[in-house]
């Protein structure tokens, strides 16, 4: 990383799924051992909107390539490409997907995207990656160089910011401090903004989140909270995630 990228978080041992790439769960959804997950839903929702079949896409913290599955309800043949910074997961997206024609996987860090890839596609989507990040500025920067004409974030937005970790255990490094942790940072609209309107001018547009409370309590299973502490729950018409609410919005992003 850039050694003049001012983090909100200045903690270097943030990268969790380094430590254990078993944490996410993308394997599952992709192989149907879970739902499609009610954030794809909504994505499909919005992309209708706004895709053409000759359109190419960008999945930029795609884990294990789950969205791609949903995505061929609006082409079978959809020109995708799918990034992540955990070898694991890009291997094993390769593989399943080996088969599919006009798809493509990679490892990138959306801290630092090889240059070839800029301006490269015509929507990029990064879902539920932000605020598992100690800073959003160089993100954001690279999420906006990727696309021609739309990007699509999901991530923590509320009227007020609110940086925290979600710790997993209380184990410690060797000198004491608590290190098993996942950051669930919360962006305010305007200061979500405002960084966007560091890299130009672009139209901003807030989307509230939609799901099915019940059919995200479905997974919120003992077995399921035990291997994945962080799991997020619906109690009265909130999304809660160990003690912290969730508020969770898309925004699409227009030059």
């Amino acid at each position: 990383m850039r050694k003049n990228v001012r983090f909100e978080d200045q903690n270097n041992n943030w990268e969790i799924w380094k430590k254990n790439s078993s944490i996410e769960r993308s394997t599952k959804r992709v192989v149907g051992k879970l739902p499609e997950m009610e954030a794809t839903k909504q994505l499909v929702k919005i992309l209708k909107k706004v895709y053409r079949p000759e359109y190419s896409i960008l999945d930029f913290g795609c884990a294990a390539g789950h969205y791609l599955k949903a995505l061929k309800r609006l082409n079978k043949n959809i020109n995708y490409t799918g990034f992540d910074v955990t070898p694991s997961y890009i291997n094993f997206a390769k593989n399943y997907f080996k088969k599919d024609q006009n798809v493509f996987f990679d490892v990138q860090s959306v801290f630092k995207m090889n240059k070839k890839y800029n301006k490269k596609f015509d929507i990029v989507f990064c879902a539920n990656v932000l605020h598992h990040l100690p800073s959003i500025d160089v993100p954001l920067k690279n999420l906006l160089l990727a696309t021609k004409k739309i990007c699509i974030i999901r991530t923590l937005i509320s009227n007020n910011t609110h940086l925290s970790r979600f710790y997993y255990d209380d184990s410690t490094d060797k000198k004491g401090f608590l290190n098993n942790f996942q950051f669930q940072n919360t962006y305010s609209y305007s200061l979500f903004k405002k960084k966007i309107s560091k890299f130009g001018k672009f139209k901003v547009k807030f989307i509230k989140d939609e799901f099915d409370g019940a059919k995200i309590n479905k997974e919120f299973t003992t077995k399921e909270r035990k291997k994945y502490p962080g799991l997020t729950k619906y109690l009265q018409g909130t999304q809660i995630a160990g003690s912290k609410v969730f508020e969770f919005n898309w925004a699409i992003i227009t030059k």
